[in-house]
């Protein structure tokens, strides 16, 4: 399973950091809020916790309303949209953090791709943070100053191994572990059959893959059709929500129960 040695040292650093911080801003993708939450969060253990679901705009609105309301039952959440203000999401933050420094110093975590940057983008109102849908982009840890917010931008983190296979196929679906390092077909037929169920998809893996392929013209020789390229494609697009909008995880009664 793919998990980058970075990603190992970006925790060892964690956890070395977040004695400097009150409140820790967990980025969840509003697909997959359970599986986004793939990573040790003892870590984070007497920190305040707010919570933000990120990327509303292509999961299934319900759903999303749905989970804004159970996680706020332990947590301060907020749903993301890319109208919202920097001045929205700031107040946000300082109305529900704590602080003993006299500034809030504010720590910001999530699995890769969940779209950390995009956050603090939009908490600077600058593009002074690379961004882009490359897992683990942001390797480096910087304090960023936002004024009275002093802002750490931590890498990307994930469980050292992903045992449970339906979290690995929703982190595929989400693109938070991209397709060229999933080595277990496994994970890759339960992500397509989780999103079959979402999109109403009526052929098998294997039969959609060729069709898929085929529509964009990723044919070899003798007009065979390229797999792993139609696959690649596939999974780019689902996770970029180009494939419809959906939420993979809806049992919303095992929050926090990990």
């Amino acid at each position: 399973m793919w998990y980058p040695g970075h990603i190992e040292k970006a925790k060892r650093k964690i956890k070395e950091f977040v004695k400097a911080v009150d409140t820790v801003l967990i980025i969840l993708d509003a697909r997959a809020p359970l599986a986004t939450t793939a990573f040790e969060m003892g870590i984070f253990k007497n920190k305040q916790l707010i919570f933000v679901l990120n990327k509303a705009d292509i999961a299934n609105d319900n759903y999303t309303k749905i989970w804004k309301k159970k996680i706020a039952h332990t947590n301060p959440v907020v749903v993301f949209h890319k109208k919202m203000s920097s001045k929205q999401l700031k107040d946000f933050v300082i109305k529900n953090s704590k602080s003993k420094y006299g500034e809030i110093r504010l720590l910001v975590a999530g699995v890769p791709n969940v779209g950390k940057s995009t956050i603090i983008n939009k908490f600077s109102e600058k593009k002074n943070v690379k961004t882009g849908a490359i897992p683990g982009i942001t390797r480096g840890i910087q304090w960023i100053n936002l004024g009275r917010i002093k802002l750490l931008d931590t890498p990307g983190i994930l469980y050292s191994k992903l045992f449970n296979k339906d979290i690995a196929a929703k982190l595929l679906l989400i693109g938070s572990i991209p397709f060229e390092s999933v080595s277990d077909y496994e994970i890759v037929k339960k992500a397509f059959e989780i999103f079959k169920v979402e999109a109403k998809v009526e052929e098998t893996y294997e039969e959609f893959i060729e069709k898929f392929g085929a529509s964009r013209g990723f044919l070899g020789k003798g007009g065979v059709c390229d797999i792993e390229r139609s696959q690649s494609t596939f999974f780019k697009l689902v996770s970029e929500g180009k494939m419809g909008k959906f939420t993979y995880d809806k049992e919303v009664n095992l929050w926090m129960q990990k």
